[in-house]
């Protein structure tokens, strides 16, 4: 286990580019998922506070008076038209069935908020991966349409000036010509691109910062082995929550069966004054203790209630397995893939800059048809668009496997 955690640790560490590492920075600050998550589990802590609040005594001072119609016939203590009493009372919980489970169970809910913070800083981490190469596919594709209008431009240039001297046809300009129209609509459709994925940046940021992207990586190939991504995802904070739910659920379970059971709490009072027969006693102790005898079938309600709960907890748990295992097989079948891909469209590229090249030079020489220049330069700039997609994609997917096996880049 902890080999495979190393091997996908390094597998997704070693591609994060210093833009992701800014955007994410920026993302924390922003996120209100993930400020969501810290509070739940502030929430938690307190409401664990009060559950231990229910186990400590309680002290109180109590005054109460009271005026009377003063009845007729003999004055006594029990006949004064005003009736008061200053006290202090102490409560001590001695046995109460359902305030130990009820403690037990806020313990687990701490860990379990524990894990949803986790698993929200996770998923900030997936969501600020994709936004971030989403944006940089987005600039690298316009970058290669932008050469591609420079080339074709030049194209129409050169053919104006063989065609002003007599040495193309018009209508090798005019195809020329052509080409550069359906590129400058691809520079603005791949720069509405760039505008809507830098729109995502920005809501995930909170700023309109300029990130750093850099040029093309170095194509990385190679994969972990299926078994061993599927074995540290067992790792998952997801995956810990669900399962720490599935044992709230035993808790509540608990503290349900816990109204069956009877209570049992000490009172003591001491008074600073009060008028009746009492008047000169000081204090007082006792125990009180409830026997719950029926309850009208609330209490099995309850308990059948949170046994369905933890059910469900459990058949959720299971899902999520499943659909965690479907994850990371699609994304380790698409980076096998890929490591095929990227070899065979790297080789693609260099052959069809050498086509374009040998293509420009036999135009020259009049060896070939202007039309075939602008098909070889079109099929070069095509190759070199997939080629350079395919290097950010498995870059792209190398970090969505470590998330999606829960390690963090």
């Amino acid at each position: 286990m902890w080999w495979s955690v190393v091997l996908v640790t390094g597998m997704a560490s070693a591609a994060v580019p210093d833009g992701l590492r800014q955007l994410h920075v920026m993302a924390e600050r922003q996120s209100e998922t993930l400020g969501l998550a810290e509070s739940r589990k502030k929430q938690a802590e307190e409401r664990r506070s009060q559950a231990l609040g229910a186990l400590f005594p309680n002290l109180n001072a109590r005054y109460n008076y009271q005026e009377i119609d003063p009845p007729s016939g003999i004055r006594g203590p029990f006949t004064r038209i005003n009736q008061y009493s200053a006290l202090v009372n102490l409560n001590q919980p001695l046995y109460r069935a359902a305030a130990y489970p009820a403690f037990r169970f806020t313990g687990e809910d701490i860990k379990l908020q524990a894990h949803l913070v986790e698993q929200a800083g996770l998923t900030l981490w997936a969501e600020v991966i994709m936004a971030y190469y989403d944006a940089w596919i987005a600039r690298n594709d316009l970058a290669n349409v932008l050469a591609l209008k420079e080339f074709s431009s030049e194209r129409v240039r050169d053919l104006r000036e063989r065609v002003r001297v007599g040495r193309s046809r018009r209508g090798e300009g005019l195809q020329a010509e052509a080409q550069l129209s359906t590129v400058e609509a691809e520079v603005g459709r791949a720069q509405q691109a760039v505008a809507a994925a830098d729109e995502r940046i920005s809501f995930l940021s909170g700023t309109q910062s300029a990130l750093a992207f850099g040029a093309l990586p170095t194509p990385s190939v190679g994969t972990a082995p299926v078994e061993q991504l599927l074995q540290t995802a067992e790792n998952r904070p997801d995956v810990a929550a669900r399962a720490q739910e599935v044992r709230l659920f035993d808790e509540l379970i608990s503290s349900s069966r816990s109204g069956h059971m009877p209570s049992v709490d000490f009172n003591g009072n001491y008074f600073l004054e009060r008028t009746g027969v009492l008047q000169d006693s000081k204090w007082d102790v006792g125990v009180a203790v409830n026997i719950p005898l029926y309850q009208g079938g609330a209490v099995d309600a309850r308990v059948k209630e949170a046994v369905e709960r933890k059910r469900e907890a459990a058949l959720v748990l299971a899902r999520l397995r499943r659909e965690i295992e479907r994850d990371i097989r699609i994304l380790w079948q698409n980076s096998v893939a890929l490591d095929t891909v990227l070899v065979q469209l790297k080789n693609a590229a260099a052959k069809s800059r050498e086509t374009y090249e040998a293509a420009r030079r036999d135009f020259g020489y009049g060896l070939v048809t202007n039309l075939d220049v602008l098909l070889t330069l079109n099929q070069y700039i095509d190759t070199k668009r997939n080629f350079d997609r395919a290097v950010l994609e498995k870059e792209l997917v190398a970090l969505q496997l470590g998330i999606a096996t829960g390690v963090r880049p």
